[in-house]
């Protein structure tokens, strides 16, 4: 499967090599008309997708109880503050949804790809610390 980035530079090469602005422009005016469709990131294997208007990288975690939730959410706002990016968290009961890319020229950038891997490696370091906690109470929140 080819990513956004490829099939746009094929078209631009391949159908408009004399007039490239025009075939920027059409395939931009393509783009547009493409509303939130979700487009999987490449090779890798991720559960990463890519939403359009504006470009942007979108995941849901699951979790088991709140208590992973809430440490989940947690460390990504200390690690959002420390990055200096910030992404968009929505929470609905035990799921997460995390959008990122960078507002000032609304696409993704590597911030937004460190961002992701970063929510990557969080969500297995919560799932696996649950996994080992033998507490039964873990789905009640404390505080």
């Amino acid at each position: 499967m080819k990513t956004l980035l490829e099939v746009v530079n094929y078209k631009i090469l391949s159908e408009d090599a004399e007039t490239p602005m025009r075939g920027i422009s059409n395939i931009l005016g393509n783009l547009k008309s493409i509303s939130n469709e979700a487009v999987p990131i490449a090779a890798e294997k991720s559960e990463w997708s890519v939403l359009l208007n504006p470009e942007r990288l979108s995941r849901i975690f699951e979790f088991n109880g709140l208590r992973e939730v809430k440490d989940f959410v947690t460390h990504l706002i200390f690690e959002q503050e420390e990055m200096g990016h910030h992404a968009k968290i929505v929470i609905e009961n035990t799921s997460v949804t995390i959008e990122t890319y960078t507002h000032n020229i609304d696409m993704v950038t590597e911030l937004d790809k460190e961002m992701a891997k970063f929510c990557d490696d969080l969500y297995r370091d919560v799932k696996d610390f649950y996994m080992t906690d033998e507490r039964e109470d873990h789905d009640d929140y404390d505080e």
